[in-house]
């Protein structure tokens, strides 16, 4: 029982830390939470029978460091990814507004310069 719960929990942190490094890191979670615990009961197994604790020790020390990154991904890497082409849609809205808004500033330029050209005439 021992064998079978540290081989699995060394063969849950590599996938864990391999999967802390992709784009799709939270799914890292599992398998490091899960690699954690059974390195755990292995490391409880080889006290109990005075058997080797290294491999456990190092399922435990892998899985560690693959939820420290993911924790530091989660924190430092935002979440929401802007695709350059919603970036050029609320570019060319902002342009359109300005746009608009200088047409208007022009029109009313154009009212005022009327409005004097009347006045002096009179």
């Amino acid at each position: 029982m021992r064998k079978i719960s540290v081989v699995t929990a060394l063969v849950l942190a590599i996938i864990a830390t391999i999967w802390a490094t992709l784009p799709a890191f939270t799914f890292a979670i599992i398998p490091g939470i899960t690699a954690i615990l059974l390195g755990y009961y292995g490391l409880q197994l080889s006290k109990h029978n005075i058997k080797s604790k290294k491999t456990a020790q190092l399922a435990m020390l892998l899985s560690g460091l693959a939820l420290i990154l993911l924790a530091y991904k989660f924190i430092f890497i935002p979440k929401e990814i802007v695709s350059p082409q919603k970036e050029t849609i609320e570019q060319q809205a902002l342009e359109n507004e300005t746009d608009d808004t200088l047409d208007d500033l022009e029109e009313l330029e154009a009212e005022d310069n009327g409005l004097e050209t009347v006045k002096s005439k009179f």
